[in-house]
């Protein structure tokens, strides 16, 4: 990324008076908190270095019709049923600890 984003993305302010100014260069710019920042990439799989992943909240809106379809019938699940998600839930975290032990074993 563009260093010239780091005061953005670090939400670098500065108190100005009764507001706030951020440092873009060698220009002070407006900062109001209602303000938000959107990037989008072409890549398929983009990579950022840590010190960047911390910074940002990152979105995947690459899904699939069975990963969709899965999503939605959980939030059912959740809603309808919520005893069933729970004992799914622990299931998982269940199976998590199976695997680790294992590999441990292994």
């Amino acid at each position: 990324l563009d260093p010239a984003l780091e005061p953005v993305l670090g939400q670098q302010k500065i108190k100005d008076g009764s507001g706030y100014v951020i440092k873009l260069g060698d220009k002070s710019v407006t900062y109001t908190e209602t303000f938000k920042f959107f990037m989008t990439t072409t890549l398929p799989n983009p990579h950022y270095s840590p010190e960047t992943s911390v910074k940002v909240t990152l979105l995947n809106f690459a899904i699939t019709p069975s990963g969709l379809e899965d999503q939605m019938l959980g939030i059912v699940v959740a809603k309808e049923r919520p005893d069933l998600e729970e004992e799914k839930n622990n299931l998982v975290v269940q199976n998590a600890k199976n695997n680790k032990i294992l590999k441990d074993i292994e």
